[in-house]
């Protein structure tokens, strides 16, 4: 029986080394990491010929609780181990029942509960019966988490990536582990006996331009570089999958940090990027901003992002396209 593992890297060893605990309870907002765990267990703990008769997946859909204790009662055939997963678990209902098979699980039996929700009440008697088994939770990773997951990532399969593509890719696809995972699985097929991911790669391969994203337009405006904002923008909104939506979402999710930066007092970079887990490249936008912005200012911005919200519904807008509506929020900002 493995020993009570809580985090990722720990489970991920002990099941690589054969060690099996009863139960495993995944839980958690970020279902890349609950994904990797259950999946490891259906394709590794038995062969194709045991399979068969000992391994069982279940939906929380279309099971219930009573059942899948009943299942995971049973002895295996033929084999070292039963494994029963139950994906989905977060529709089940009446977990109290589980609580009886927790407390004297059969021990030949690898018993997986994927619950793709953050809800786990730990003052329940459920909790206290879960409490001497696997739990994990699968945490959203930061902003500033991203670069080295995507770096450890590719370093397992043997490549390299540059540092600026690295925060291409953690800038333009945000904290969703599983796009990522695949976007960079995309870019190892099609690098054939090279091992070093480019920023030149991400470009052609991914579709993220270097120059032209949201990420170049804030930090030109967090310079109050008139000529540069516009110059991206431009080029932005004649992309075939340009969205004035998303790009006012990034920019006022960014004047609303930076007022909340420039309330703090700090100044230092690698203090604002601890205290509110940016990562470097962002850290060093909101550094520019808070220097070239006044409160009153980044206010300012806010308000108008809200307003041209708004606008790139319909409201108070007949017939500007998305592209004038980002002019028109950059002439107002700069």
């Amino acid at each position: 029986m493995a020993a009570a593992a809580s985090d990722f890297n720990s489970i991920m060893t002990q099941l690589k080394a054969g060690k099996y605990a009863p139960v495993y309870y995944l839980y958690g907002d970020e279902h890349y990491f609950i994904d990797e765990v259950s999946n490891y267990i259906e394709h590794h703990v038995l062969n194709d010929g045991e399979k068969g008769f000992n391994q069982t997946v279940l939906y929380g859909k279309d099971s219930d609780v009573r059942t899948i204790v009943s299942n995971a009662r049973r002895f295996p055939m033929m084999a070292p181990y039963q494994v029963i997963i139950v994906k989905e678990a977060q529709t089940l209902k009446e977990l109290d029942e589980f609580e009886a098979y927790f407390e004297k699980p059969v021990p030949s039996t690898i018993l997986v509960i994927c619950n793709k929700s953050s809800k786990l009440d730990k003052r329940t008697k459920f909790y206290k019966a879960l409490a001497k088994h696997v739990i994990f939770e699968s945490k959203k990773l930061y902003d500033n988490q991203l670069p080295p997951f995507i770096e450890a990532y590719l370093k397992s399969k043997g490549f390299k990536i540059s540092t600026r593509a690295t925060q291409l890719i953690a800038d333009s696809l945000g904290a969703d582990l599983g796009k990522i995972c695949n976007e960079l699985d995309k870019l190892i097929i099609n690098k054939h006996d090279e091992k070093e991911i480019t920023d030149t790669d991400v470009e052609l391969k991914i579709g993220i331009s270097r120059e032209f994203n949201i990420f170049e337009l804030i930090g030109a405006v967090a310079l109050k570089n008139s000529a540069r904002a516009f110059h991206i923008a431009h080029h932005m909104g004649k992309a075939k999958d340009f969205s004035i939506i998303a790009t006012l979402i990034n920019m006022n999710s960014f004047f609303n940090k930076a007022y909340l930066v420039k309330q703090s007092k700090l100044k230092d970079r690698n203090a604002i990027q601890k205290e509110f887990g940016f990562n470097y490249y962002q850290a060093g936008d909101y550094v520019n901003a808070i220097t070239r912005y006044s409160s009153q200012e980044l206010e300012k911005c806010i308000r108008i992002m809200h307003e041209y919200d708004l606008k790139s519904k319909g409201v108070n807008n007949i017939s500007a396209t998305p592209e004038e509506l980002l002019k028109e929020v950059l002439i107002k900002i700069l």
